[in-house]
């Protein structure tokens, strides 16, 4: 299979007539007309800015057309870029054109390309390459699309104009990341990627996350979700579905998700696998079948499936670490209650006693009373005979 995107790189030092030529060559009519990407899109170079009849199809960062004081401008800064030693890096971006057509960008019949879109994805994967080299603040590029009936192709170069660096091999994941802005951006996979997302993230884990297993309506899964909850550690941080410590129940926490989506989204998850199984073919064939290739997709529906059970597992853990908060929380109040009780219990007996005993003594004091009382009368009497 023909991949759709492949880009070449390489770079040259100042000191190559390459660095001087470039320019010209990326508008010349003859590679307009070449029908194989081969190195003369790294060789041929000439010095393009002498010609003012072959501007159309350079653009840049900032513009779809150069004036001829922006040309002039771009022609200073890669002769100032080389006068102080800096490296020139070289992209071709070469599309399989019945691929690029079925994307919708090229007419074979009118041998028409939608430069537009072109010359967008290419500011797109520069601004990813500027990101991941760090040149920002350092780096000019200009680029042309070329085209033939076997490969449209996109020539960029790049240059510091005052070199933050002297060597000039990139990052291999930066290269990587280029193409695979390109390929997103042609099959509009932001869109496709959010929808996908947006299915596991909202649709079935979102709807999990509001949805207590402990409900009467889930109750085919309360056995396991208990089962799962009595096993784990007592430390509630390592309650995490990719923690070492819970490795042992992943199986049982995949099942518990593996049932819920069966029960809840079982047509949710069936479009899911219908998008993930379209999107290996799409990258399949933009990306082709090559050793290294195959690495950007082989795995790429197994990667969100995982995604979805980490998602879907971790809400599950999350609402057994609420539901264990909340137990300990009960236990704690019952715990309190009953103290309480007790030393209620404990507080109305020693009250109890307290009253027995006053009124005991209030017995006695009366009984005391009354004594005195009758005695005081007694001697009354008494005296009152002795006085009659």
């Amino acid at each position: 299979m023909t991949p759709g995107v492949v880009l070449k790189s390489r770079f040259v030092l100042s000191d190559k007539s390459d660095f001087d030529n470039y320019v010209e060559y990326i508008d010349r009519e003859e590679a307009k007309k070449e029908v194989k990407l081969n190195n003369k899109m790294f060789s041929l170079y000439q010095d393009y800015m002498s010609n003012p009849d072959k501007t159309t199809s350079l653009f840049t960062e900032k513009s779809d057309s150069l004036s001829g004081p922006e040309k002039k401008q771009l022609k200073e800064l890669f002769e100032k870029a080389q006068k102080n030693e800096s490296v020139m890096w070289q992209d071709v971006i070469s599309f399989h054109n019945p691929w690029l057509e079925k994307q919708g960008l090229f007419d074979q019949e009118t041998n028409s390309v939608d430069e537009k879109k072109l010359m967008e994805i290419t500011r797109k994967a520069m601004t990813e390459m500027y990101r991941k080299e760090g040149l920002q603040h350092s780096g000019v590029w200009s680029a042309s699309i070329h085209f033939n009936t076997d490969n449209i192709h996109i020539h960029i170069a790049t240059v510091e104009p005052v070199p933050t660096r002297s060597r000039g091999k990139r990052k291999p994941k930066t290269l990587d990341s280029m193409k695979s802005q390109v390929v997103n951006n042609i099959l509009n996979k932001g869109k496709e990627h959010q929808q996908i997302n947006d299915l596991i993230r909202k649709k079935m884990v979102g709807h999990k996350k509001v949805d207590p297993t402990v409900s009467w309506k889930n109750r085919k899964l309360k056995p396991l979700f208990f089962q799962v909850l009595n096993h784990l550690p007592e430390d509630k941080r390592q309650w995490q579905y990719n923690y070492n410590t819970i490795k042992p129940l992943k199986p049982y926490i995949d099942e518990l998700s593996k049932q819920y989506i069966q029960e809840h989204h079982k047509k949710d998850f069936a479009v899911l696998n219908k998008k993930l199984d379209e999107e290996v073919n799409q990258l399949r064939e933009a990306y082709g079948e090559g050793k290294f290739e195959k690495k950007r997709y082989e795995n790429y529906k197994q990667n969100k499936l995982n995604d979805l059970y980490t998602r879907m597992g971790n809400a599950f853990l999350k609402e057994m670490k609420d539901y264990a908060s909340q137990q300990e929380k009960i236990d704690k109040n019952l715990a309190r209650r009953s103290l309480q009780y007790r030393n209620l219990k404990k507080g109305t007996n020693a009250q109890y006693a307290f009253k027995k005993i006053e009124r005991s003594f209030r017995s006695e004091y009366e009984k005391w009373r009354n004594q005195n009382h009758y005695e005081r009368l007694q001697r009354n009497i008494e005296f009152e005979n002795e006085r009659g």
